[in-house]
């Protein structure tokens, strides 16, 4: 997303706005698309309670045109930190001398805790009454999701996920491969989580590590029911604070 040499770090709009379209959008796709095909094949396990015989082609184009949206809202997000200059108080750092080479690594799992912490506030809030019904009820459109759905935001609720990953670059230290890494790790857990396939071990809800990971079975939950569940990654937040489904287990 933040490639400091690529083009200069103010004043410039076009560039970077491409760029990060270009990169969100083919990511997203190709991602989107195996998780698609792989559910499509039967790979994994369905979830407890799916529908049989569910029509998924019916709802990809709402899917598709939704993430396209939240594309380009990506993209103006990006254009604007470095058209603004926001981008020069970052703490992103080019020169690899500039940390311990083991900071590249754990920057990462970093990213992905900051990133699951303000997710998980940000999607509390959008199921407040009036944030839901004006944006966040086009995601829950899709109750039986689709890989495709990943992207599938209210162009409001796009820029709002922007900010909570772009935060992330003003409050740590960040080389930029390492964030298109945490990215990249980003978008295929938000495809899991979409895909309407169980890909983890029967009975890790109730492992003691595995109770606190997301899954696509406890997301489809959400889905299903438009509450409970919250969480990105990890159900830390939810289960901190009683969120999390009771049916899950």
């Amino acid at each position: 997303m933040f490639i400091l040499e690529s083009f200069p770090s103010s004043g410039q709009f076009l560039a970077p706005f491409l760029f990060a379209v270009t990169i969100y959008g083919l990511r997203y796709l190709a991602m989107a698309t195996v998780g698609f095909l792989a559910a499509r094949a039967g790979l994994g396990r369905a979830h407890a309670g799916g529908l049989a015989g569910f029509d998924a082609w019916r709802h990809v184009r709402r899917e598709l045109a939704y993430s396209g949206l939240t594309v380009v809202a990506f993209g103006l997000v990006n254009a604007a930190q470095f058209g603004w200059g926001w981008v020069e108080h970052s703490q992103l750092y080019l020169d690899p001398s500039a940390y311990p080479a083991w900071w590249f690594w754990l920057s990462i799992l970093a990213m992905l805790l900051l990133h699951d912490t303000l997710f998980y506030w940000l999607h509390r809030a959008m199921h407040t009454r009036w944030l839901f019904r004006i944006t966040h009820l086009v995601h829950h459109r899709s109750v039986h999701p689709t890989a495709y759905a990943a992207y599938s935001f209210h162009p409001a609720e796009a820029v709002g996920e922007a900010l909570i990953v772009v935060a992330i670059i003003y409050l740590i230290p960040v080389n930029p491969l390492a964030f298109l890494i945490f990215q990249t790790i980003s978008t295929a857990y938000n495809v899991y989580g979409h895909c309407g396939r169980e890909f983890y071990p029967r009975g890790v809800a109730s492992h003691w590590l595995g109770r606190w990971f997301n899954t696509s079975t406890a997301h489809a939950a959400h889905h299903a029911r438009g509450r409970h569940n919250y969480g990105l990654y990890s159900l830390a937040w939810d289960r901190l604070m009683g969120t999390v489904d009771p049916a899950y287990k």
